[in-house]
């Protein structure tokens, strides 16, 4: 049965130990200096935030398109590149579910499911601060996906060092879009690299299936200013 983290507390307290120190006679060099672990979590790491899924108009699930979307997801993300380079996604994380939304859980766990990834859930969607402590104390220089609610995307980017007018049209996330991944990029020492900041569109592979489970569509296409994913999804959406 998965097991999620649901205590931004617990995950605080279970921090990485420092790294065993280097006995050395004489003053370290500075190529070794750069050869020690930054202790950040953040370090070299992808970070790959998506909208929840469709919702219904009640409930704290998703609607029949959110759950082709999640459906579809599973594939999207187990063949997903950047600039051209595949990414292997190391671990996925939602807010905790709530009596109003499970939605960002919900969006994740066919993708789950079929990778065996556990989704963790350390914080509320709110404590986007929790969330940035909880991410610098996982291992380094890997990718993550988080499903997050769209109205405190602003705040999460922020706290991740990212200027959300830079990046979202108007410095917030349009009530109609679910389609958009926003990559975030850090360096060695975990900050936020702006250059390779981007928002990726899903390609019609994704849409064009969820847009099908809609008797009317709600949500529309919506101008991104970056590139969008170079990887063709055309055979994805007939598995």
């Amino acid at each position: 049965m998965r097991m999620a983290l649901t205590a931004c507390g617990l995950a605080l307290a279970a921090m990485v130990s420092p790294a065993s120190a280097l006995t050395l006679d004489a003053p370290m060099s500075n190529s070794l200096v750069a050869q020690v672990p930054a202790g950040n979590g953040l370090s070299n790491a992808t970070l790959l935030i998506v909208r929840h899924a469709e919702k219904t108009g009640y409930g704290p699930g998703l609607s029949s398109a959110g759950d082709m979307r999640a459906q579809v997801y599973a594939s999207y993300f187990r063949h997903f590149s950047l600039d051209g380079d595949k990414i292997h996604i190391d671990s996925l994380v939602a807010s905790t579910d709530t009596e109003n939304s499970a939605r960002p859980r919900l969006t994740l766990e066919p993708l789950s499911l079929e990778t065996g990834m556990d989704i963790s859930q350390p914080c509320p969607d709110h404590a986007v601060g929790q969330l940035v402590d909880w991410l610098k104390a996982q291992p380094a220089h890997e990718t993550t996906l988080i499903s997050w609610h769209h109205t405190k995307m602003a705040k999460l980017l922020a706290a991740l060092g990212a200027d959300p007018k830079a990046i979202l049209p108007h410095g917030r996330w349009p009530d109609d879009v679910f389609d958009w991944v926003v990559a975030l990029k850090f360096d060695a020492q975990g900050k936020l690299i702006p250059s390779a900041t981007q928002i990726v569109r899903e390609p019609a592979a994704v849409n064009d299936v969820v847009w099908k489970a809609m008797a009317h569509p709600t949500i529309r296409p919506f101008y991104v200013q970056e590139r969008p994913n170079s990887e063709d999804f055309a055979q994805l959406a007939e598995r």
